[in-house]
Protein backbone atom coordinates (compact mmCIF):
# COMPACT_ATOMS: atom_id res chain seq x y z
CA UNK A 1 0.00 0.00 0.00
CA UNK A 2 1.12 3.50 -1.19
CA UNK A 3 2.61 5.74 1.76
CA UNK A 4 0.16 9.03 2.06
CA UNK A 5 2.10 12.08 1.56
CA UNK A 6 0.88 15.00 3.63
CA UNK A 7 -1.47 17.49 2.46
CA UNK A 8 -0.24 20.62 1.25
CA UNK A 9 -0.27 23.34 3.78
CA UNK A 10 -3.34 25.62 2.64
CA UNK A 11 -1.69 28.79 2.47
CA UNK A 12 1.67 28.45 1.51
CA UNK A 13 4.98 28.16 3.33
CA UNK A 14 4.93 28.94 7.33
CA UNK A 15 7.12 31.96 6.51
CA UNK A 16 4.49 33.07 4.23
CA UNK A 17 1.55 32.47 7.16
CA UNK A 18 4.02 34.07 9.37
CA UNK A 19 4.05 37.45 7.45
CA UNK A 20 0.44 37.36 6.94
CA UNK A 21 -0.43 36.62 10.11
CA UNK A 22 1.90 39.76 11.06
CA UNK A 23 -0.05 41.93 8.91
CA UNK A 24 -3.70 41.10 10.19
CA UNK A 25 -2.04 41.62 13.57
CA UNK A 26 -0.82 45.00 12.41
CA UNK A 27 -4.18 46.16 11.13
CA UNK A 28 -5.65 44.26 14.33
CA UNK A 29 -3.69 46.68 16.55
CA UNK A 30 -3.97 49.92 14.50
CA UNK A 31 -8.11 49.11 14.70
CA UNK A 32 -7.82 48.69 18.49
CA UNK A 33 -5.55 51.59 19.30
CA UNK A 34 -8.27 53.69 16.61
CA UNK A 35 -10.92 52.60 18.82
CA UNK A 36 -8.96 53.14 22.39
CA UNK A 37 -8.20 56.80 21.11
CA UNK A 38 -10.86 58.04 19.38
CA UNK A 39 -12.03 59.93 22.10
CA UNK A 40 -9.00 61.85 22.18
CA UNK A 41 -9.09 62.45 17.87
CA UNK A 42 -5.91 60.23 17.65
CA UNK A 43 -6.04 57.80 15.10
CA UNK A 44 -3.13 54.79 14.74
CA UNK A 45 -1.13 56.86 12.66
CA UNK A 46 -1.20 59.65 14.88
CA UNK A 47 -0.09 57.52 17.64
CA UNK A 48 2.28 56.40 16.42
CA UNK A 49 4.02 59.84 15.41
CA UNK A 50 3.53 61.50 18.74
CA UNK A 51 4.93 57.94 20.31
CA UNK A 52 8.31 58.86 18.02
CA UNK A 53 8.42 62.25 19.19
CA UNK A 54 7.86 61.33 23.01
CA UNK A 55 10.76 58.39 23.04
CA UNK A 56 13.05 60.08 20.15
CA UNK A 57 12.73 63.67 20.89
CA UNK A 58 11.92 66.32 18.33
CA UNK A 59 12.35 65.20 14.78
CA UNK A 60 11.59 66.61 11.11
CA UNK A 61 9.20 64.95 9.30
CA UNK A 62 11.51 63.47 6.57
CA UNK A 63 13.44 61.81 9.64
CA UNK A 64 9.83 60.50 11.19
CA UNK A 65 9.00 59.02 7.71
CA UNK A 66 11.83 57.11 7.74
CA UNK A 67 11.86 56.06 11.36
CA UNK A 68 8.68 54.63 10.63
CA UNK A 69 9.39 53.32 7.29
CA UNK A 70 6.81 55.24 5.97
CA UNK A 71 6.46 58.26 3.10
CA UNK A 72 7.62 61.57 4.27
CA UNK A 73 3.56 63.26 2.32
CA UNK A 74 2.13 60.90 4.82
CA UNK A 75 3.63 61.61 7.79
CA UNK A 76 3.03 65.50 6.63
CA UNK A 77 -0.25 64.64 6.64
CA UNK A 78 -0.27 63.39 9.73
CA UNK A 79 1.68 65.94 11.38
CA UNK A 80 -0.85 68.87 9.88
CA UNK A 81 -3.74 66.80 11.91
CA UNK A 82 -1.49 67.16 15.40
CA UNK A 83 -0.87 70.80 14.52
CA UNK A 84 -4.21 71.77 14.48
CA UNK A 85 -5.14 69.87 17.76
CA UNK A 86 -2.44 72.10 19.18
CA UNK A 87 -0.31 68.35 20.27
CA UNK A 88 2.71 69.52 17.92
CA UNK A 89 4.61 72.74 17.92
CA UNK A 90 6.79 73.34 14.95
CA UNK A 91 10.25 74.74 15.76
CA UNK A 92 13.31 76.52 13.16
CA UNK A 93 15.47 74.39 11.95
CA UNK A 94 18.66 75.83 11.83
CA UNK A 95 20.05 73.16 8.92
CA UNK A 96 17.05 73.36 6.75
CA UNK A 97 14.66 76.40 6.22
CA UNK A 98 11.84 74.55 4.70
CA UNK A 99 11.84 71.27 7.25
CA UNK A 100 10.60 72.54 10.65
CA UNK A 101 11.55 70.60 13.72
CA UNK A 102 8.72 69.20 15.64
CA UNK A 103 7.86 68.12 19.03
CA UNK A 104 5.30 67.61 21.28
CA UNK A 105 3.53 70.70 22.89
CA UNK A 106 2.51 69.82 26.59
CA UNK A 107 -0.69 68.37 25.77
CA UNK A 108 0.98 66.11 23.26
CA UNK A 109 2.86 64.96 26.09
CA UNK A 110 -0.14 64.59 28.28
CA UNK A 111 -2.03 62.74 25.27
CA UNK A 112 1.11 60.21 25.35
CA UNK A 113 0.85 59.37 28.84
CA UNK A 114 -2.90 59.23 28.59
CA UNK A 115 -2.27 56.25 25.54
CA UNK A 116 0.33 54.63 27.34
CA UNK A 117 -1.93 54.09 30.62
CA UNK A 118 -4.77 53.11 28.54
CA UNK A 119 -2.52 50.31 26.51
CA UNK A 120 -0.89 49.25 29.20
CA UNK A 121 -4.02 48.09 30.44
CA UNK A 122 -4.98 46.41 27.61
CA UNK A 123 -2.01 44.90 27.11
CA UNK A 124 -2.11 43.38 30.81
CA UNK A 125 -5.03 41.62 29.83
CA UNK A 126 -3.65 40.16 26.66
CA UNK A 127 -0.32 39.43 28.58
CA UNK A 128 -2.49 37.18 30.91
CA UNK A 129 -3.84 34.80 27.95
CA UNK A 130 -0.35 34.27 26.68
CA UNK A 131 2.44 32.33 28.04
CA UNK A 132 6.06 34.85 28.66
CA UNK A 133 7.97 31.49 26.94
CA UNK A 134 5.82 31.81 24.13
CA UNK A 135 6.08 35.59 23.56
CA UNK A 136 10.12 35.07 23.82
CA UNK A 137 10.31 32.73 20.58
CA UNK A 138 7.46 35.17 19.10
CA UNK A 139 9.92 37.89 19.55
CA UNK A 140 13.13 36.04 18.55
CA UNK A 141 11.01 35.03 15.33
CA UNK A 142 10.32 38.05 14.55
CA UNK A 143 13.62 39.48 15.02
CA UNK A 144 15.30 36.86 12.70
CA UNK A 145 12.79 37.90 9.87
CA UNK A 146 13.62 41.83 10.30
CA UNK A 147 17.10 40.98 10.32
CA UNK A 148 16.86 38.41 7.25
CA UNK A 149 15.04 41.30 5.82
CA UNK A 150 17.18 43.84 6.53
CA UNK A 151 20.33 41.94 5.25
CA UNK A 152 18.38 40.93 2.04
CA UNK A 153 17.94 44.90 1.49
CA UNK A 154 21.57 45.70 2.01
CA UNK A 155 22.59 43.28 -0.27
CA UNK A 156 20.02 44.23 -2.92
CA UNK A 157 20.54 48.22 -2.15
CA UNK A 158 16.44 48.61 -2.57
CA UNK A 159 13.36 47.89 -0.40
CA UNK A 160 11.18 45.39 -0.32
Amino acid sequence: MRERLPAPETNGQPLRQAILAVRRLFHALAGTAGRAHADLGITASMRAVLETLHERGPRTVPQVARGLDVSRQHIQVVVNGLLEGGLVECLDNPDHLRSPIMRLTMAGTKACEAIRRREARLLAELAKRIPGADLKVTLKTLDAMESGLNRQETRAGSRV
